[in-house]
């Protein structure tokens, strides 16, 4: 009955030969497959690699559409639901490929300039280096939209936005340029995205075949062995991407929830002074502040204990004070 309703229509063998000869990269023309697919991503990686080194949104954006990695992904989807052994292999292999080849390109493009690439400050790079639970939740929504429409024509124009909502390229292109800046802590929460987004796409994907009925249609063809342990891998790995999901949603809502307490409690130390606070910045419990101005400041004891009744936390706090200077002048 849900899976007539959501594919109209009952779904037949041809059903999923349709489906199969649209993602499957074992099918005729093989080799104009693979071709396709590469130099779209070459593309792809150029573009959001140059997209994030120039801090671009609509940049990046353009990347996400021309590039191809949901096609290889939405076959791992099928294949795990059919335990069709040789193409998870291959579309797996794909991704795999396709994501190492990206990285590459994207460290061989910012060593070209690597002047213009500024890791500090970059919002591009900075929201692909720690991803949340959220994240999850999106890449699991955009796979289940991704397997929907791919499945059907009459939806297939919705593609390009669900390329939009979930980011394939860019984070590995992130991976890439943090390498070559030498930042190995920010390239690693990158590839953790990629991963986590690869892997929702995947579940989300099988779940909405299933649905459908495709996994029905394929059985009497597959392998039963196969697929039940495609299954479980597929849901293995996503309860272990959700471990250093956990941890970095925590650090992150603690961070904002420290730098908020700690701009209210600097607002009050300050007041009547001619000093303002400029920056605060927080990583777990190390609260980094800026303030700028002339003249006596109150003592630091002050601060930390208006900080200290409005946390219960143990904070260590870092105060950075900048000279406010101003120069006059008149022209000839």
């Amino acid at each position: 009955m849900i899976s007539g309703f959501i594919h109209d229509g009952k779904v037949t063998a041809h059903d999923v030969e349709v489906l199969e000869d649209k993602l499957l990269f074992d099918r005729t023309p093989v080799r104009d497959r693979f071709v396709k697919f590469f130099v779209l991503l070459f593309l792809a990686g150029v573009i959001a690699t140059y997209g994030v080194v120039s801090d671009s949104v609509a940049t990046i954006i353009g990347a996400m559409i021309v590039a191809p990695l949901m096609t290889p992904i939405m076959a791992v989807s099928l294949s795990s639901l059919s335990g069709d052994g040789k193409n998870i292999a291959i579309s797996t292999g794909l991704v795999a490929a396709g994501a190492v080849f990206t990285v590459f390109l994207a460290w061989g493009l910012a060593a070209v300039l690597p002047g213009m690439v500024q890791v500090a400050g970059n919002t591009s790079i900075a929201s692909r280096t720690s991803p949340r639970v959220i994240d999850l939740i999106v890449a699991l929504a955009a796979g289940a939209a991704g397997a929907f429409a791919t499945s059907r024509e009459d939806v297939s124009d919705a593609l390009p936005g669900v390329a939009i909502a979930v980011s394939l390229v860019p984070p590995l292109s992130v991976v890439g340029v943090c390498l070559s800046a030498g930042e190995a802590g920010d390239a690693t929460g990158a590839l953790v995205l990629f991963l986590t987004n690869f892997l929702a796409i995947v579940a989300a994907g099988l779940l909405v075949f299933a649905i459908m009925g495709y996994g029905g249609a394929s059985l009497s063809r597959k392998n039963q062995k196969m697929k039940r342990w495609a299954h479980v891998t597929v849901v293995a790995a996503i309860l272990m991407i959700c471990v250093p999901l956990g941890v970095t949603s925590y650090r992150t809502a603690l961070s904002r929830v420290l730098v908020q307490k700690t701009q209210s409690a600097a607002e009050e130390w300050l007041k009547g002074t001619d000093y303002d606070v400029i920056n605060v910045e927080a990583d777990v419990r190390d609260v980094n502040m800026v303030i700028a101005g002339d003249g006596e400041l109150p003592g630091l004891d002050v601060l930390l204990s208006g900080l200290g009744e409005k946390t219960s936390l143990k904070v260590n706090l870092s105060v950075r004070v900048v000279p406010e200077r101003t120069l006059k002048g008149t022209t000839d």
